[in-house]
Parts: C-alpha cells; sequence; structure tokens
C-alpha cells in the first residue's frame, strides 16, 4: 500500500485503517507501525484521521468484559512476577503495541534496545499501560452506565426541508455547506449537526457543496446507501424506484451500501449507479452538464426512459401527467432545454417518440 500521498482524508476513507483504528490487532498493529515507519511525515495526517473515526464511532466503542478484565489483571500479575532471564530476550524480537495510538504517538523509529534493563523497563511500562487501559474502559463502563440511568438524553431537534413540484430550493447549512434541492425532493437533519459529524438525510434529489472541516466527515443517507464526503461538492438522485445515482464532480467520496462492508470510493468525474436491485452496481464516467444541467434551469434528456421523462416533467413544473396507451417497447427520450415551457419541450419530445398531447392547467396526457 502507497501512503506517501495520503492526506487526512485518505486515512478517514481507508477501510484498512478505519478496521485497525476500531479492531487492532497483532498483525494490523505491525502492518501500520512498519508503514508509518516508512513514512513518518504522514503521522501527524494519521493522527488526525484516527480522531474523526473514533469521533464517528462514539456510540459503539467496545467494552471489555468482566472475563476480560480479570484476565488482562491474572496475566499482568503472572509477568510481573517472573524474574527477567538473560539471553532469552532477542535484540530483534518487535514490540507490538497495544492499540494504534501507541504507534500513532512515535515521531521516530524505536531506538534499539541497549540493554535487558532497559528491556525489562520498558516491559513494566507496557504493563503499567496496560492496567491504565483496563482502568479507563472499566470506569468509562461505569460511568455511562450511570448517566444512562440518571440522565435522559437531550431531544435532537430535526430541520427539514421540502420541494413541491415545481420548486427548487437552495439551502445554507449551519456549517456554511450549499445545497440545492430540485422538486420533489425532502432533506432532513438534526438542527446545529451533531459534534464530531455532520449528517443529512436525503429522498430525491440534490446538489451539495460541502464546506471543508477535516474533523466533521458530512455524510448523506439516501435510501439503503451512505455516502462520506469531507470538502467536496456531488450530486445524488434518490428517487424511490429509479437508479440511484452519486456523481462526484470535486474532492473525494467513499459509498457503502447499508449492510455491506465494502466500500466504493469515487474521484473527481466518476459516478456511481445503484439499480433497484442490491447487486446491480457500476461505476462510470458521467457529463456534468447531464447531472446538474437541472441547477441551471436546465432539462436534459438523454436515452432516458418514458416512466422517468414524466416523473422530471411532473416535479418540474408542478403537473400531472396521464399516460394514454402506454406503448409496450420501452420509449427512451432525448432532448435539451433552457428554461421552456411544458408546451415547448413536449412539442420538443412528440416527433421522435411519436405521441400527441393535451394540456389542461394541471393536468396533462400524453397519448400514444
Amino acid at each position: 500500500m502507497e501512503i506517501s500521498n495520503y492526506t487526512t482524508e485518505d486515512f478517514v476513507l481507508d477501510p484498512s485503517f478505519r478496521k485497525w483504528v476500531m479492531q487492532p490487532n497483532a498483525a494490523s498493529n505491525l502492518f501500520w507501525e512498519d508503514l508509518l515507519t516508512k513514512n513518518p511525515s504522514k503521522y501527524k495526517a494519521a493522527k488526525e484521521a484516527r480522531k474523526i473515526i473514533l469521533k464517528l464511532n462514539t456510540k459503539n466503542q467496545p467494552k471489555l468484559s468482566d472475563a476480560e478484565i480479570s484476565g488482562m489483571w491474572n496475566d499482568m500479575d503472572t509477568r510481573m512476577s517472573e524474574a527477567p532471564r538473560e539471553g532469552i530476550r532477542s535484540r530483534e524480537e518487535k514490540v507490538i503495541p497495544l492499540h494504534s495510538l501507541s504507534t500513532l504517538e512515535r515521531a521516530v523509529p524505536n531506538a534499539p534496545h541497549h540493554s535487558n534493563f532497559f528491556a525489562d523497563f520498558r516491559f513494566r511500562v507496557a504493563c503499567i499501560l496496560a492496567m491504565a487501559i483496563g482502568f479507563g474502559y472499566l470506569s468509562s463502563w461505569l460511568l455511562s452506565t450511570t448517566v444512562i440511568q440518571e440522565e435522559n438524553p437531550p431531544v435532537s431537534e430535526f430541520v427539514e426541508h421540502k420541494t413541491v413540484p415545481g420548486v427548487k430550493s437552495h439551502l445554507t447549512l449551519s456549517d456554511g455547506s450549499l445545497v440545492i434541492l430540485n422538486s420533489g425532493s425532502e432533506l432532513r437533519y438534526i438542527k446545529n449537526f451533531e459534534k464530531g459529524r455532520r449528517e443529512v438525510h436525503l429522498k430525491g434529489e440534490a446538489f451539495f457543496s460541502v464546506a471543508r472541516d477535516s474533523m466533521r466527515p458530512f455524510i448523506v443517507h439516501s435510501r439503503e446507501t451512505t455516502t462520506i464526503a469531507l470538502g467536496t461538492s456531488f450530486n445524488v438522485k434518490a428517487y424511490e424506484g429509479e437508479t440511484l445515482d452519486v456523481s462526484l464532480l470535486t474532492g473525494k467520496v467513499a459509498i457503502k451500501r447499508d449492510g455491506e462492508a465494502e466500500e466504493v470510493r469515487l474521484v473527481p468525474g466518476e459516478a456511481l449507479k445503484i439499480g433497484t436491485e442490491k447487486e446491480q452496481l457500476e461505476k462510470t464516467g458521467f457529463n456534468p452538464d447531464l447531472v446538474i444541467g437541472w441547477t441551471k434551469k436546465r432539462i436534459i434528456f438523454q436515452e432516458t426512459p418514458l416512466m422517468e421523462v414524466i416523473r422530471v416533467l411532473e416535479n418540474w413544473y408542478g403537473v400531472e401527467i396521464q399516460l394514454i396507451r402506454k406503448p409496450k417497447e420501452q420509449v427512451l427520450l432525448s432532448g435539451k432545454f433552457q428554461d421552456e415551457t411544458l408546451e415547448n419541450v413536449l412539442e420538443g419530445l412528440k416527433f421522435s417518440a411519436r405521441f400527441d398531447f393535451t394540456i389542461d392547467k394541471e393536468n396533462v396526457k400524453i397519448i400514444f
């Protein structure tokens, strides 16, 4: 793995780094210690990324069981009572850090062992640290239990923005992020966000220009998909019954389906299409004009299925479209319109699709 060009954002989005922070073991400790020793300039970015990951998982911190705490005490008591034996410990023996912080606190590689005295001293210091960590977990568990019993958690106040058909909304969130909410869409989030994270829930379509905040990732939940970003601009289209599209214009995002371990990372110019069936997932390029044209009052269809065209026009113009004699074969429509009336749009589409139409105020009929 090449981390010489990693930023804090890259560490946060790296699944193996996140797993090491949250679920360390001997193999991952040695792996990341070796990488960071070879790239000492990345210690600072890795430490900042660790803080972000821990904040995102504060509600799911692991707790030591009584058996684990008792086993820790017994193991340390046995080790402390053993007299050090000369010649047993090799100078080449690798000391495995207790957790990720042990590695990240090292600005330079460890100095070589000069004597058994120093090796024994370090072992005893490690035991003391292990006991302190054990007490910390135990105290955290006791305190959290007390708080749960004595205090009621504060009730979160949610903010909701809904756009009716025919209306688009420009929003500025409390962190400075900008959102354009498309017609017939809904955005819901906790007022002023939670400490350490920025989360929104989207139904429909929205364009996000995220204010950069390296300590608070921006998370968009849409249907059964989560998109994580830091300082980024991207479009999410998540209408029910249609393909879910995430299109990245700037920055980086990681996309994860609920219940799945693997995630997909995008770079600018890439899009992820998730079909209505869970296994349907495709990474592609995209035409920015086609994806975000709606933010500039442009309607663009490019071999778009008829039913999606109808949904777009209903949301755009606030009308209800009735389909008369729906064709048996799939109809794909193409066309580009800039701030046009509904009548002009239908006139432009009807010749290629061979349909007629009538408009009676908010009631529209498309006749095949």
